[in-house]
């Protein structure tokens, strides 16, 4: 998408319904996510949730304001996560704990049991907040080098064993402070010097670059930390 998101947004609401679809084509992998994420399981199209996620979804490209100080992805999943919060109160789907601190307002006693579920849940909260930050932060960065976060997936090897290669790459990679300074000058990675270490062709490299240069962000970047601990790299070896 090499046009800013708010142009695009312009013109679908200027009646562009071309435009409209497209970009519902181009975050179907998003908006899938999204609900995955809230509903905590695995979400298909042909379920209710993924309808209102979608539904949501149209919600925010005509709401979206950039004034407000959230990125459009950002944005998206807040409506996203409020709409389908809203269909499980009403279907009565929400616990009572849940319900506490989805709506604070509520006046309700409250067990001992109870109090300490609420308080973890409100920690288990806080730290998505701030993973959710970072994440902002992180897909900012990416796109610095031509990199959308919803492409990785796409990106992402198939094969363990291809992907425990491009890791240790990414690895190696960081603990160079010249091909560290290259990557962050150029936005390109020196494929010449990583050819001397990295045993595979110079075609493998280029054909993962958007990979690579996602995982070297996790690993070099202070400010990545909560993504480095969430992600799971622990079955590679040093």
């Amino acid at each position: 998408m090499d046009r800013p998101i708010e142009d695009i947004l312009f013109d679908i609401r200027k009646g562009n319904s071309q435009n409209r679809e497209w970009l519902i084509g181009q975050y179907r992998p998003f908006i899938l996510r999204a609900v995955r994420h809230v509903c905590k399981r695995k979400v298909e199209w042909n379920d209710d949730e993924a309808s209102i996620g979608l539904i949501a979804f149209n919600e925010a490209i005509d709401r979206y304001e950039s004034s407000h100080g959230k990125t459009f992805d950002n944005f998206a999943f807040m409506m996203i996560r409020r709409r389908l919060i809203d269909e499980f109160r009403k279907n009565g789907k929400t616990s009572r704990s849940e319900n506490l601190v989805l709506d604070s307002n509520d006046e309700v006693e409250l067990t001992a049991g109870e109090i300490a579920g609420s308080l973890e849940i409100y920690a288990q909260q806080e730290s998505a907040a701030a993973l959710a930050q970072e994440m902002t932060l992180y897909d900012e960065r990416l796109q610095e080098y031509g990199i959308r976060l919803e492409e990785l997936e796409e990106c992402s090897p198939s094969h363990q064993d291809a992907r425990k290669q491009l890791i240790r790459i990414a690895k190696h990679f960081c603990d160079n402070p010249e091909m560290k300074r290259y990557l962050e000058r150029t936005k390109h990675l020196p494929l010449k010097d990583m050819m001397q270490y990295a045993g595979v062709s110079k075609k493998t490299l280029e054909r993962n670059r958007k990979y690579l240069i996602a995982l070297i962000l996790i690993f070099s970047c202070d400010e990545f930390v909560r993504i480095r601990n969430t992600v799971s790299f622990s079955e590679i070896g040093e």
